[in-house]
């Protein structure tokens, strides 16, 4: 056991060590974690704010909703190989002479070591929510015992049901039919009297807040230990605490007294890992157990487009072997949901149409983190171009930008023929969808070359969300005040958009460095 307790310290003073010696990265780190710790540091719990009045019958849905979609996404996902193990690990550690038992544990405690940063980020963040939603006294520990606990019970009980289902393909079959019969059974109620009423989302706030809902193993049990933060620890709560907690010993119990049984399950488990984690870094689409062998398209192309145009005449090959041409399975859901949002919400159509355009936003800086760029710069024939770096850099990026400005259409198109909204509305709403998710795709490229592959992808997401906060006071804020002067909203629509226009031609200028030299990257 020691012989780990050396890997894990060596590895932890080698990664600090890795990252003094990139200042940029480090001072990056600095920045982003001042920016969520220091409001929190100086924020006082019981500093009276406004606070938002949540209804207890939402807060009871939100969370619901949250620990239902943690618990399929963790049983599908056990099913194509879940695994605390990279190969480094297996190949070192699985050929030891270590006891079977004390591996898994190493394991598990790197699977809890990567939770901890955002576990210290919920409870940093507590003052600031406690005075926003009006949390109890000591909320912030209910949040982090919860969120630890929640990762625990759902990474042992994947490993459990992958160690089940990988003897027998059947089972596997089986597994997957009682997960689509659990979300049949929490949608389809939602469906059922949605056709009724007309309302879909007082369909699903009434059903989701059921109080016998709570008692569903799991997955009611900790929505129930989340609702603890209104609540209050009770003794119904603890009694949900020990269950989830004699799951997750229980579990632990069974993969310990398999011994080198669990091994080849690991090692399956860590390949397909390991595959979604190099299939990340060169900006490809992670692999699974159901997409390694995935089957494409034949498609008759010439190649027409010469210089830098060929990289984006490539692109367009593989998207149109894939599937729909230009149209990812990320397009088709937002305008799904769009259209289900404008048909069942009973809102007036220009607020409706502002606030899908919020939650598009929202849902654009936490999705397509992984570009197509970030492969083709790992491929040294880009450099070799006789090309000008800008127009690489155009090459490389336009299916996306073209995507971003389809995706605008179809969302905001189809939305505003339903609301019959005005037409100068939809078209500024359009372009100021477009130009924000160009914005993301621009700034992606800025931190790639701030901070390098690692730690550039490590930092992306924070670097969104500063990105996001600056839009908002320099392009959102001067919006609402035209539009409210003014009463045209398709004018202050449309400042934003023109603001967005101005950072996307400066971040331009910024990537454009990446593409001069395939030592940059």
């Amino acid at each position: 056991m020691s012989a780990l307790v050396y890997i894990i310290r060596k590895s932890f003073k080698n990664n600090i060590k890795g990252l003094l010696r990139k200042p940029a990265a480090l001072i990056g780190y600095i920045v982003f974690a001042s920016l969520f710790i220091l409001p929190s540091i100086f924020a006082k719990p019981d500093q009276q704010s406004a606070t938002i009045a949540v209804d207890m019958d939402i807060a009871r849905s939100i969370f619901m909703a949250y620990t239902l979609f943690l618990f399929v996404i963790s049983s599908m996902s056990s099913l194509n190989g879940a695994s605390f193990f990279r190969m480094a690990d297996v190949n070192l550690l699985f050929t030891a002479p270590i006891k079977a038992g004390y591996i898994l544990i190493y394991g598990f405690v790197k699977q809890l070591a990567t939770s901890f940063t955002i576990m210290l980020f919920i409870g940093l963040q507590y003052p600031n929510w406690k005075r926003t939603f009006g949390l109890i006294d000591g909320a912030g520990w209910v949040l982090m015992i919860a969120y630890m606990l929640l990762v625990i019970v759902t990474s042992l009980v994947g490993m459990v049901i992958y160690a089940y289902s990988s003897k027998n393909p059947k089972r596997q079959y089986w597994i997957k039919w009682v997960v689509y019969a659990l979300l049949i059974f929490f949608i389809a109620p939602i469906v059922v009297k949605a056709i009724a009423t007309g309302n879909i989302l007082k369909s699903a706030l009434e059903w989701f807040s059921s109080d016998y809902l709570k008692h569903i193993p799991i997955i009611g049990w900790f929505s129930e230990i989340l609702m603890g933060v209104y609540t209050g620890i009770n003794k119904e709560i603890l009694v949900y605490i020990i269950l989830n907690l004699l799951i997750a010993l229980a579990s632990f119990i069974r993969i310990y007294r398999m011994d080198t049984e669990f091994y080849e399950n690991v090692i399956a488990g860590a390949e397909l890992s390991e595959l979604a984690f190099e299939a990340a870094k060169k900006g490809q689409a992670a692999h699974s157990k159901t997409n390694i062998m995935r089957k494409y398209r034949k498609v008759d192309a010439k190649f027409t487009l010469e210089g830098g145009m060929a990289i984006f005449q490539r692109q367009i090959l593989e998207r149109r072997k894939k599937g729909f041409w230009l149209l990812p399975t990320r397009t088709i859901i937002f305008t799904i949901g769009a259209v289900i949002a404008a048909v069942s919400t009973p809102v007036d159509g220009i607020e409706l149409m502002l606030g899908i355009l919020g939650v598009a936003a929202y849902l654009m800086l936490i999705m397509d983190m992984v570009a197509v760029w970030e492969r083709d710069i790992s491929y040294h024939y880009i450099y070799l171009i006789p090309e000008t770096p800008f127009k690489k850099m155009l090459a490389s990026t336009l299916a996306e930008v073209i995507n971003m400005f389809i995706e605008g259409i179809l969302i905001f198109g189809i939305v505003g023929m339903i609301l019959k909204v005005d037409l100068a509305i939809v078209l500024s709403s359009m372009f100021a969808y477009a130009s924000l998710g160009t914005v993301f795709i621009y700034s992606d490229l800025v931190v790639r070359r701030m901070f390098g592959k690692i730690h550039g992808g490590i930092l992306r997401i924070f670097f969104r969300i500063f990105l996001l906060i600056l839009i908002i006071i320099f392009a959102v804020t001067p919006a609402v005040i035209v539009a409210y002067m003014t009463g045209n909203y398709a004018l202050g629509i449309s400042i934003s958009a023109a603001v967005n226009t101005v950072l996307i031609l400066l971040f331009m200028w910024i990537g454009t460095g990446l593409f001069i030299s395939p030592e940059l990257p």
